[in-house]
């Protein structure tokens, strides 16, 4: 997973890349529209690591308010494959073919990393 977070030069009002237009922040609050720990989105749903490397999140996305924008609600925390795949059909009703790629067991990550 990348990390596309970046420092914001104090000279600048806007943040652009070459061909890309504005760049967007990642987020390290769970509960982000950008949070750098999403590891893939179906419609409403994600699937992102929690900010201390232990466990899947499997979140909903609140509705979009002017104001603050999209939150996430974390619906449950899996460190397991089948764990997770259980709690996104109880919820979906279907299987997601983005689990395939998951590891068996969510694999900790150290501090350091």
């Amino acid at each position: 997973m990348a990390d596309m977070s970046f420092s914001k030069p104090n000279s600048t009002s806007l943040d652009r890349g070459p061909d890309t237009g504005l760049l967007s922040r990642t987020d390290h609050r769970e509960t982000a529209e950008n949070y750098n720990g999403e590891v893939f989105r179906y419609g409403v749903y994600r699937i992102a690591v929690c900010r201390d490397g232990i466990q899947w999140l499997f979140q909903r996305q609140r509705p979009k308010f002017p104001a603050g924008g999209a939150a996430w609600d974390t619906l449950g925390y899996c460190v397991t494959k089948s764990g997770l795949t259980r709690l996104v059909r109880a919820h979906i009703g279907c299987d997601v073919p983005e689990l395939d790629a998951l590891p068996e067991r969510f694999q900790r990550r150290c501090r350091d990393e």
